[in-house]
């Protein structure tokens, strides 16, 4: 998972690169899938195992495809995963085009504040709903809520990431912390970590900053 975490740290940055204004999308979607596909370091990724770009003027709606062009104001939001040996590890970050506007500002700030507080309840002993919760309510005090799901997907009978879920986390667990939130249709915004339960804690596999990338 480390491996598969290079190639997505790799194709984040590669991203940023490829979406000033007025390309393709789809010429975007191609050179980071490339980077996914060719990955780091002589190790080459796996087959694509999910890949989402969803931009403005579309950016409340999750889960969508490439279309268009990017503007010359706009936001980008982001999820992909690097894959090595059939291991994922996902990866959401959201960039601006531009500067990002106030209310973008203000969400990346409660939405990074939550997933810390989530990390730093995330350790063995610990219940999935733990983890949940100290999100939720970081989140709350930022004056935003999120209403959608996250952490694995709904339809796996294991552990999720969701008040409720009472599995205890245990060493060596590993999980996808998404937090994509769409607010309303003019707000959407992506970021995430994906995270393995150590015998004290958890260690995060991306490292790279919890930012809104600007281009």
């Amino acid at each position: 998972m480390r491996e598969a975490a290079a190639i997505s740290d790799a194709a984040m940055p590669r991203a940023k690169e490829v979406i000033p204004p007025g390309v393709a999308e789809a010429s975007a979607a191609a050179e980071i899938i490339s980077t996914l596909i060719k990955g780091v370091d002589g190790k080459p990724g796996g087959d694509l195992a999910s890949f989402f770009l969803c931009a403005s003027p579309r950016i409340s709606t999750p889960h969508i495809r490439w279309e268009d062009v990017f503007r010359q104001v706009s936001q980008v939001n982001l999820e992909f995963a690097g894959v090595r040996h059939a291991y994922v590890t996902p990866l959401m970050r959201t960039v601006s085009v531009g500067k990002p506007f106030d209310r973008l500002r203000r969400i990346h700030e409660g939405e990074v504040a939550g997933l810390e507080a989530a990390l730093d309840v995330a350790k063995p002993g610990a219940t999935c709903s733990d983890v949940a919760t100290a999100f939720y309510q970081t989140l709350k005090k930022h004056g935003f809520e999120k209403e959608s799901r996250w952490g694995i997907d709904w339809t796996e009978p294991t552990a999720s990431l969701r008040t409720g879920d009472l599995t205890i986390l245990q060493p060596n667990m590993t999980f996808h912390l998404m937090l994509g939130n769409w607010v309303d249709d003019d707000l959407g915004y992506a970021i995430s970590e994906s995270f393995w339960v150590t015998e004290t804690g958890v260690e995060t596999f991306s490292t790279l900053p919890r930012e809104i990338f600007e281009e």
